[in-house]
């Protein structure tokens, strides 16, 4: 049953509305702004009857106050009013209310208004419900594109996936890391934490476009072949490009390019593709690069054994001001342990990034 609650400061006015709704709705009837807004600190019921002129707080900065609250702010609001002047009109419209009822009610008319509100509030929320699915339908198509291009890059690599599942573990662990350490409160907003972790997979996506000679060899490059390798980053930055001018506002795609393009820059400017520092390299990619490194020392190659947990943090640790940005090293230190724990957690069995 809906619940309804009403608020007037006349019990007459309470007790004849009570009268006309309790018979359909579950009905509170209160008679002050104080009583309401303690109500609704515990309370979301699905219609407010809100009267204008109570003693002390009025009905106006009650609608205010409500309308400022996310678990209420979508709440149908009707205002009992004895003035029928447009000015109140217009003030109950523009403070969010859905429509006015007069005063001394008419219960038909009361009961009809109520109705409508009701009704049309419950289509809004099978919409917004059918959006939010269809929201998460896309966005799972999306992440099983993202996982499928990056396995992709590591089957012609010949790995096995476990460097895609630790990245995104790693990278999550150490952004949430970042959160709770209160590092850059304007750009960790809930999209941009979870476009970079759902980004993560695609930091290495350029070296589909390199040619298996290279990527393959498990000798040491030349410096030629080196240079050649470092091509990923151009490649992947701007394949991800032409994704997103074909794809007008992914917003995540914005993330994994600057990712892909920038995770090998240094903080003293001496990575590369393109010798950015400090600042200048997009945050995502300074993440990502402790990331990359941590897998890379900790995971079995070709041409190496993995380097043991605590080798591989000393290494980042020094890399401090140089490789690193100092602030996402410190984050990283407090957490290592549960890098550990993701590490020993994806051990792939034939060996790889």
């Amino acid at each position: 049953m809906e619940h309804i609650l009403i608020v007037d400061d006349s019990v007459t006015n309470l007790k004849f509305s009570q009268q006309v709704l309790k018979p359909y709705y579950k009905v509170t009837l209160l008679t002050s702004a104080i009583q309401t807004m303690k109500f609704l600190l515990k309370n979301t019921p699905d219609l407010i009857l809100l009267d204008i002129n109570m003693p002390g707080i009025n009905g106006y900065e009650v609608m205010s106050t409500i309308k400022s609250m996310d678990r209420l702010n979508k709440v149908p609001v009707i205002f009992l009013t004895s003035s029928t002047d447009i000015e109140s009109e217009l003030k109950c419209l523009k403070l969010g209310a859905v429509d006015f009822i007069s005063k001394p009610f008419v219960p038909e008319l009361m009961l009809t208004r109520i109705n409508t509100h009701l009704e049309l509030a419950r289509y809004r929320k099978e919409l917004e419900y059918l959006v939010l699915k269809k929201t998460q339908t896309i966005e799972n198509l999306q992440d099983s594109i993202v996982v499928g291009l990056a396995e992709l890059v590591e089957c012609r690599n010949g790995e096995t996936g476990g460097h895609i599942k630790r990245t995104a573990k790693y990278i999550e662990i150490l952004v949430l890391a970042m959160v709770d350490a209160g590092l850059y409160p304007d750009i960790f907003t809930e999209d941009y934490i979870r476009n970079i972790i759902r980004s993560a997979p695609l930091h290495d996506i350029g070296k589909i476009g390199i040619s298996d000679n290279i990527l393959l060899k498990t000798e040491d490059y030349n410096k030629n072949e080196r240079d050649y390798m470092k091509q990923h980053t151009i490649l992947g930055g701007a394949a991800l490009q032409k994704v997103i001018d074909a794809s007008n506002e992914e917003n995540f795609l914005f993330i994994a390019k600057d990712m892909a393009l920038c995770h090998h820059e240094r903080w003293d400017g001496t990575g590369y593709p393109y010798g950015l520092s400090e600042y200048n390299i997009p945050l995502c990619a300074r993440i990502m690069a402790i990331v990359d490194v941590y897998d890379a020392l900790t995971s079995r190659r070709v041409y190496k054994k993995p380097f043991n947990h605590e080798n591989a943090v000393e290494i980042i640790s020094q890399g401090t001001g140089t490789h690193f940005e100092p602030a996402i090293v410190d984050v990283f230190l407090s957490v290592s342990d549960s890098f550990l724990y993701i590490s020993q957690s994806y051990i792939e069995d034939l060996g790889g990034k």
